[in-house]
């Protein structure tokens, strides 16, 4: 009976250390077949970062083929003017996922126009999408109305060159007329600045219902506004620009009805307002007779030299009555 289960056992033993041995078998299998997947997968996976798919083709990226290049979002910066800007730019030979466009947008964003760039990248085939975001244009610069604007002025108070121009109809820029010289140098321009005018240009459409044609910075202390056809003497844009405007709803109806020899409104004052009528001096109106009759707010020199006159008269006869001998 002893012998019987001492065979039982060795018997079992056996087999267990054959079962250890298939899975020890098996274990370095599964190692060794590990081991070959990964050196397949480096092999054809280094193979595959290899494909020319990766790379940017330099030569068609030099002629800007659609293939690798395109721009998107610029309406004043011409196309040419990106694509040198990206053939200056040395790009390295890498992969596109390791492509660093840094340069890239930095060399794009010098263009004037431009106020934001991105480049993205494309995988497989390579490529680069250039997106623009460009500056508004608010005014075009010209030194008087018959000639053509020579730059504009962005409303953060960039100067963009006659390069960029003429820009699309769909950009609505004012005229503001300058010599772009003060003190014989040229005109400086900042954000405040041109915030100052756009402000004035906006209050003077809100309050008029009109729209502004064309601003004469040419003399700062003596600025013109072209008001739809009406012609407004304005004087300088200072803290009371606003409230001045402001009086242009109220004088427009008087203006309305002398259009034909109306020579310019005079917003120059701050508590008051004129109509400059041709061949007449400027009178000041009564603010309570312009709210009661605006029409009769514009006083001729003839109908002055008459009232004087009348005056005149008289006096001389009141001196006569008194014995007196006129003088």
């Amino acid at each position: 009976m002893g012998l019987l289960y001492q065979k039982r056992r060795l018997k079992a033993n056996k087999i267990k250390r054959q079962i250890a041995a298939n899975r020890a078998n098996l274990q370095r299998l599964r190692i060794l077949l590990s081991l070959i997947m990964i050196i397949l997968i480096s092999y054809f996976g280094i193979k595959a970062l290899k494909l020319p798919q990766w790379y940017i083709d330099s030569n068609k990226l030099a002629k800007a083929d659609p293939a690798v290049l395109k721009i998107q979002g610029n309406i004043i910066t011409p196309n040419y003017k990106i694509i040198n800007m990206v053939r200056q730019t040395q790009l390295p030979y890498t992969q596109i996922f390791r492509l660093d466009t840094s340069e890239l947008e930095n060399n794009i964003g010098q263009l004037q126009p431009v106020k934001k760039v991105y480049v993205r990248r494309y995988w497989f085939p390579a490529r680069l999408v250039i997106t623009i975001e460009e500056r508004t244009p608010a005014f075009l610069l010209a030194p008087n109305l018959e000639s053509e604007p020579n730059s504009a002025l962005s409303s953060d108070g960039i100067l963009i060159d006659h390069d960029y121009l003429p820009f699309s109809p769909n950009i609505k820029a004012k005229k503001l007329l300058t010599y772009g010289v003060r003190n014989g140098h040229d005109e400086v321009w900042d954000k405040k600045k041109v915030e100052e005018i756009l402000k004035l240009t906006k209050a003077m459409e809100a309050y008029s219902g009109l729209i502004v044609k064309y601003i004469d910075i040419r003399n700062q202390k003596d600025v013109y506004i072209m008001l739809d056809n009406y012609l407004i003497r304005f004087g300088e844009i200072n803290d009371s620009a606003i409230s001045r405007a402001k009086r242009i709803a109220s004088i427009l109806p008087a203006a309305k009805k002398n259009t034909d020899k109306l020579k310019y409104i005079d917003l120059r004052w701050e508590d008051s307002c004129y109509l400059r009528l041709e061949g007449t001096t400027e009178v000041k109106p009564s603010e309570n007779k312009l709210n009661e009759n605006k029409s009769n707010n514009i006083e001729t020199q003839e109908d002055k030299k008459q009232e004087k006159q009348n005056t005149e008269e008289n006096k001389r006869e009141e001196n006569i009555s008194n014995g007196n001998n006129p003088q």
